[in-house]
């Protein structure tokens, strides 16, 4: 196997020496002397014609140099990287460069920044990355912009929600150990890299691109053209990207290894008739699936397609026969390499899973049929469907793992949405070419390509529209993913061999008989108590309340706002989901905009909530919406003294807040942060509160008693100086106060009642 596939067991090595690194996490000199040694004994084993040791010792040096590697980026930083030198909350001046392109939230811009130095009490060179994050969205700031601002900078809060994301770990694996915040723009200074690089060039002729896309299609049709070509998404409407994601179609708007191929395809035929040698073709080629890379952010998915794409194209440039299997992980090897945390990207693993599997599945599926091979309905029914399936399969693991949900209709969806998004992408260049020689012509492939773009749309819509049958999973345990895959790789093996056969009923036989024994056992269920989970919600907080691993729970909502799209499908619903809860047994409002009540009452119809528990304050918005529409079957009641729910003793209404007690612990709903007496509630008291905080670290120390937390949507703080007491104090008061936007969900555990 090793003279077959070196690029197998090399980036073997490598993909083994990230995984210690990240696992065992030694200093990285022990790499550094494990890579000499094996270096050193690699170059004499080749002097002895020992190949077998050498390549051996060999891999050994490349499993040593990926652990160095990914350990200088993400734990050992050494005594001048920012998070060595910052104090938490401190103000600082900061230098640096924007090294990556703007990632876009609903209402915020973020930026990576590669510091150089910072100005606090002495001014000194730093090394590391930051994320600046703008209250605002912008395009103002570009990569390789150089920036001057003044801000705190925070350390990365390294809580994890419930959910299985954890967003402090993806900043790290991307080398971000620090977070700066500002309002807007007029508070950076910024140095405009040079017109003539090649990062203003991009940018300009992505503009360009867009440009054309908005001047020959409509909105809606021109922000799928930009999705399908170069991955650009955020002006998708919210209700087309839902039925993508519903009907597992959702990886057509990640831009992956059939763009590029298209792509490729496109410019062959482009360059036909220039009569240009196999050099300056293939030059003209690289030059061409370098600059897509470039103009489709630099996506995990798009380095890889790119990566390999080029690697192909030298090969036939050298007239080499190669192997798929090589090739790709001779492009995984290259990629780890050069940045090892992408192995634990999403898109990194979905990306390799998808490929590997279609070279390793179909070829063997495609052999049982050989007399069929030549047969049209064979061709362009049977092998789609087979590509389509096997993708899928390959695919549903993982996509369970990340996302917990699997579209059952997937593969059909597939197998029809997939060849019109390829014509659609052609159609997309063949517009593009058009309107730069003629804007007419432009326009009338544009008016042609609008139509295809409809139907994708309607066929959407149907495949993922209300109704479409998708599996919800509240967790699925990296266990269950690779029996799974141990589960694929086995039956594929044994397609063509009885050997594999045999191994395929005797480890099913077995996996059976353990899972059986466990289960009897009791062993891998963890007892779960009772907790309180929050996310933040369009203008406030949602809190779920549930009795340990329960589907059933009490939803508590705080300043729900109106917004242009159905908040319960949108929002509410799949955060929901997500948690594993299928249905709502009270919903509690404490408080919501009047635009707001529809999506409430729909939520409360979808999840069959039994009662509507509403803050006295805000009833009479219900009752007038009711009043008017008898349609919804729960109705909403002003909260009393109440008990008796699913597992809250109290629940009641005080002034503007609603409070949730147990003994010993307490929860306190409000709009606007508003802390109680310290001697009035027990001592364990938690303000969950919609609005952001605007005041600061040195002031909430003296408003929360001890023992109190505060949970708040966002953190806005005010920009004051601080003396060294007063940072003590800010340093106290950061783990008193939980910011919703940095850490995402957050899980409190709750009393159990007898």
């Amino acid at each position: 196997m090793g003279r077959r596939y070196p690029s197998l067991i090399f980036l073997g090595c490598v993909v083994a020496g990230i995984v210690v690194s990240d696992v065992v996490r030694p200093a990285t000199w022990v790499f550094l002397v494990l890579a000499v040694a094996a270096i050193t004994a690699a170059t004499a084993s080749g002097a002895r014609r020992q190949t077998a040791r050498a390549v051996t010792f060999f891999g050994v040096c490349l499993l040593a140099l990926s652990g160095v590697r990914y350990g200088q980026r993400v734990y050992e930083f050494g005594p001048n990287h920012v998070s060595q030198v910052i104090e938490n909350g401190g103000r600082y001046r900061v230098y640096g460069r924007v090294t990556d392109w703007p990632d876009f939230g609903s209402a915020y811009t973020n930026f990576t920044i590669d510091i150089d130095s910072l100005v606090g009490a002495s001014t000194r060179a730093v090394r590391g990355r930051l994320l600046l994050r703008v209250s605002d969205t912008t395009t103002a700031l570009q990569r390789g912009d150089r920036v001057e601002f003044t801000s705190r900078i925070y350390h990365v809060a390294h809580v994890k929600g419930v959910g299985q994301f954890d967003y402090s770990r993806y900043l790290n694996l991307r080398g971000v150990t620090a977070v700066a915040y500002v309002t807007t723009l007029l508070d950076v200074r910024v140095d405009r890299s040079n017109v003539y690089s090649l990062f203003t060039m991009t940018d300009r002729l992505r503009d360009v691109i867009l440009s054309s896309m908005r001047r020959n299609l409509s909105p809606a049709a021109s922000a799928l053209a930009a999705g399908f070509l170069i991955g650009e998404t955020r002006n998708i409407p919210p209700d087309i990207y839902e039925f993508f994601r519903d009907s597992g179609t959702l990886h057509l708007l990640a831009v992956s290894g059939s763009n590029v191929a298209l792509l490729v395809l496109f410019f062959v035929v482009i360059l036909q008739p220039l009569g240009l040698s196999r050099r300056g073709r293939s030059a003209a080629l690289l030059a061409v699936v370098g600059m897509f890379a470039l103009l489709s952010y630099g996506e995990p998915s798009v380095v890889r397609a790119s990566v390999m794409a080029a690697l192909v194209i030298i090969v036939q440039l050298l007239e080499r026969r190669y192997d798929l299997n090589n090739i790709i992980a001779l492009t995984a090897l290259c990629i780890l390499l050069y940045d090892p945390s992408q192995l634990f990207d999403v898109s990194f693993q979905l990306s390799f899973t998808a490929a590997w599997g279609l070279i390793f599945i179909v070829p063997r599926i495609h052999r049982r049929f050989p007399r069929s091979h030549g047969r049209i309905w064979y061709r362009w029914l049977v092998l789609p469907v087979t590509v389509s399936v096997v993708a899928q399969i390959c695919s549903a693991p993982l996509i369970a793992f990340y996302f917990q949900r699997t579209p059952l209709i997937s593969p059909l969806a597939n197998l029809l949405i997939v060849p019109l998004v390829s014509l659609a992408v052609m159609g997309v260049l063949v517009m593009l070419i058009a309107d730069l020689v003629l804007p007419l012509l432009g326009y009338l492939v544009g008016s042609l390509l609008a139509k295809l773009i409809g139907l994708i749309t309607t066929l959407l819509a149907w495949f993922g529209g209300k109704g479409t049958p998708i599996i919800e999973n509240a967790g699925v345990s990296p266990t269950v993913v690779i029996m799974a895959y141990v589960g694929v790789v086995l039956v594929a093996a044994s397609l063509n061999n009885r050997r594999w056969r045999r191994w395929l009923v005797l480890s099913a036989l077995g996996a059976l008989n353990l899972v059986l024994v466990l289960s009897g056992l009791g062993i891998g269920r963890s007892p779960m108590g009772n907790e309180a989970t929050s996310f933040a919600v369009p203008g406030g907080v949602a809190t779920v309340i549930r009795k340990g691993g329960d589907d059933v729970a009490d939803l508590i909502v705080v300043g729900l706002r109106q917004k242009d799209y159905d908040l319960s499908e949108r929002i509410l619903r799949p955060d929901l989901h997500h948690l594993g809860i299928t249905r709502l047994r009270h919903l509690i409002v404490v408080d919501a905009d009047h635009g707001a009540i529809d999506d409430l009452h729909r939520l409360a119809d979808e999840m069959g909530v039994e009662e509507i528990l509403v803050h006295p304050d805000i009833i009479r918005r219900f009752t007038d919406r009711e009043r008017h529409d008898q349609t919804s079957k729960a109705r909403a009641t002003a909260i009393g003294r109440q008990g008796d729910s699913l597992i809250f003793p109290a629940l009641f209404a005080r002034g503007s807040a609603v409070i949730l007690r147990w003994p010993g612990q307490t929860l306190v709903f409000q709009r606007r942060f508003k802390p109680t007496e310290p001697n009035a509630d027990p001592v364990s008291v938690t303000y969950i509160v919609a609005e952001p905080w605007y005041g600061t670290y040195g002031d909430l120390s003296s408003r929360l008693a001890r023992g109190h937390r505060l949970i708040c949507s966002r953190i806005a703080q005010q920009e004051v100086d601080y003396d060294l007491a007063e940072r003590t104090e800010v340093s106290t008061a950061a783990r008193m106060v939980v910011d919703l936007s940095r850490t995402g969900r957050f899980r409190i555990r709750l009393p159990s009642l007898p």
